[in-house]
């Protein structure tokens, strides 16, 4: 997870876009999916749960009317 692309740089990029947004959801649906081998077995529900809350997260900001 490469944390320093989400932040911001300059004081006028403090509002984040669409994009950025975006961005940072998918990158955390992704590290829940990928960490949820490394986690006992009464931990997975919580990463599976956030995953999928992510991904209904980015899917409506990126649905097209």
């Amino acid at each position: 997870m490469y944390v320093p692309a989400i932040l911001p740089t300059k004081i006028q990029s403090m509002r984040p876009s669409k994009r950025k947004i975006v961005k940072t959801v998918y990158t955390t649906e992704k590290f829940a999916n990928n960490i949820q081998k490394d986690l006992p077995m009464d931990m997975k529900g919580y990463a599976k749960t956030i995953a999928e809350s992510c991904k209904k997260a980015r899917n409506f900001m990126t649905k097209v009317d």
